[in-house]
């Protein structure tokens, strides 16, 4: 595969990215032990970030489109790690909200731009393999940041997790924006996009492409809120259920880990069928994962190695099965030269999933406890399927 240096520098990047984003789920339980702000509160200021991100996703899909990225990354990341910084510091329910929304907007400027760089310096028949890898940067970064975050946390304190983190983000992903500066010279594809004109030297007609877009941009969103309930209340979960530091470490960050596994092997599966398959393939997932939603507390509160088994395959059919959705599907479907744009409309779509996710999943945790939440939201997924299968009738009249 060529210019694999490049698609490692982006992953880095991206993977860096969640250092100042997930680390507010690790502190979540202990800023609500020692500052008394509920769940749902806390719920708020995470749905606070998905306002900004989603709205940020378009703005930066769309200048990513028009502009070169570097500029870009570079004031999202100082900024990112500023507003991190901030968060450690403070002490109060109205400034945490304040600081976390505005990090949002930061944070939103990564997944486009990068979406892009990779899209362009990938040949069509490398597309899914690469994106398979460069995808692996959302789950192994947000493991790694549970875990760095969760060892800061225990040894000096949850506010240490914000401060440590955005010294960290800046140190390691500045100088990788430099480098991918100085060798990708030119972002100009060098082979046609799947509609068959080249990058740049034909309007897509992009018309034929919005419901397909829409539809996408609906399944994902669900996806998208699943995943982040289970980002920003799976550590207050399993804290609740088992208090040993080290256990509760290793299932967090378990769940991540196997979304790795589930990426790659999605992706190279995928790389060798047609489009309609892979969209058989993700629906016949989505049952999947309606079902390990459904019993994962069962599973867990019965025995840690069942919970853990349950766990692994959840992590690895909703991220293998979202990544595809984010990323190699809509570039393979829409081309390279709106890949920014388009990434930016459905990973905005899928803000507004965890937005809605954040609040909602805070308000039945309140209420009725967190085996409700995870019930809830193994329905939702349920309900996904027959926009799948909307999606596979509108692909086979559409292309």
């Amino acid at each position: 595969m060529r210019y694999i240096k490049v698609i490692m520098a982006a992953w880095v990047i991206y993977a860096s990215f969640y250092l100042c984003r997930v680390n507010y789920s690790v502190a979540l339980p202990f800023i609500n032990s020692e500052l008394g702000i509920t769940f749902t509160s806390l719920g708020i200021i995470a749905s606070a970030f998905f306002i900004s991100y989603s709205i940020g996703q378009v703005i930066n899909g769309y200048l990513g489109v028009k502009y070169r990225p570097w500029g870009l990354l570079i004031v999202s990341i100082v900024g990112s790690s500023v507003m991190s910084l901030l968060f450690g510091l403070s002490m109060s329910f109205p400034i945490f909200l304040a600081l976390w929304l505005i990090n949002g907007y930061f944070q939103s400027v990564g997944w486009p731009i990068l979406v892009k760089v990779v899209a362009i310096i990938l040949s069509h028949g490398d597309l899914f393999k690469g994106y398979a890898i460069f995808n692996t940067s959302w789950a192994l970064g947000h493991a790694l940041s549970w875990l760095l975050t969760g060892l800061i946390v225990e040894h000096y304190g949850w506010r240490w997790g914000f401060i440590i983190n955005s010294m960290v983000f800046s140190v390691i992903s500045i100088p990788l924006v430099l480098y991918l500066m100085r060798h990708v010279s030119s972002l100009k594809a060098t082979e046609p996009d799947a509609d068959g004109s080249r990058n740049g030297s034909h309007h897509i007609m992009f018309r034929k492409h919005v419901v397909v877009l829409l539809v996408l941009a609906l399944v994902y969103s669900i996806m998208y809120a699943i995943r982040y309930a289970l980002i920003v209340y799976l550590p207050s979960y399993v804290h609740y259920v088992e208090r040993h530091i080290s256990t509760f470490l290793i299932t967090i960050v378990l769940f991540p880990i196997s979304g790795s596994i589930g990426m790659i092997f999605l992706g190279f599966l995928f790389n060798k069928v047609v489009m309609q398959r892979r969209l058989m393939l993700i629906t016949a997932i989505s049952i999947l994962i309606a079902v390990l939603l459904l019993t994962f507390p069962l599973c867990f509160e019965e025995s840690i190695v069942l919970g853990l088994i349950n766990l692994t395959l959840l992590g690895a059919s909703l991220y293998g099965a979202e990544s595809q959705l984010a990323s190699a599907i809509p570039v393979a479907l829409i081309g390279r030269k709106y890949s920014s744009l388009v990434a930016g409309i459905i990973d905005s779509a899928g803000s507004i999933g965890a937005f809605i996710s954040s609040i909602i999943s805070g308000m039945i945790i309140d209420s009725l406890g967190f085996n409700a939440m995870l019930r809830f939201w193994g329905y939702m997924e349920m309900m996904s399927l027959i926009l799948l299968l909307a999606l596979i009738v509108i692909i086979k009249k559409t292309y």
